[in-house]
């Protein structure tokens, strides 16, 4: 294993044990704030379909419920991410309709029914770690990189934010060629325009 891969690791590891001791009072606090965040970028404001994953919360991934909810009354046409053997798929998400619990322990629709994900002109992104050029640390599995390729392949570029507590916010992270950088970082005070 190379030393590269081990300092992922170990980074990975502490910034996740980090976010899952944050009190869940503090926990839907920022979360709030950065639902508030999210709805005020101008490619979300001016997106019509949006792909927002639906947080584990065992594991303090910056919560989405109240950021759902705000782009549902902003009238946005949402998608959530499914994995499906080793791919990441947009799925349709509509209020009410009946969740399950996915091999990763995210929330995710019974009923499966995937989009066209060139159509997307957002993703939400959870992360375990972003630095200050847009390098994106996931849980080390690729699924968004390989998504997000796919959609790079296909001539579709859809802005990328990922969500992210101020804790999480690094400023360097090794990166490697397959890691796809974001648009955004948005955290409690505030968000990152990557350029």
């Amino acid at each position: 294993m190379s030393r590269l891969t081990v300092s992922k690791q170990l980074l990975r590891k502490e910034l996740l044990v980090r976010r899952k001791m944050m009190p869940e009072r503090k926990w839907f606090e920022k979360s709030a704030l950065i639902a508030s965040e999210v709805l005020n970028i101008r490619e979300v404001v001016e997106a019509e379909h949006i792909l927002v994953y639906l947080s584990i919360d065992e594991t303090r991934e910056v919560y989405t419920g109240e950021l759902v909810s705000g782009l549902l009354e902003a009238g946005k046409r949402l998608s959530v991410p499914v994995v499906d053997q080793r791919r990441l798929l947009a799925v349709r998400y509509e209020p009410g309709q009946k969740l399950r619990r996915g091999i990763f322990g995210q929330s995710e629709p019974e009923s499966i029914r995937p989009v066209d994900a060139s159509l997307l002109q957002v993703v939400l992104l959870p992360l375990v770690a972003v630095d200050e050029r847009g390098c994106r640390m996931g849980y080390g599995m690729g699924f968004y990189d390989r998504f997000l390729a796919e959609l790079a392949s296909h001539k579709c570029f859809p802005c990328r934010a990922g969500l992210a507590f101020r804790l999480q916010i690094v400023p360097e992270l090794p990166c490697d060629s397959w890691d796809e950088p974001l648009d955004y970082a948005v955290h409690e005070d505030g968000l990152i325009h990557f350029m």
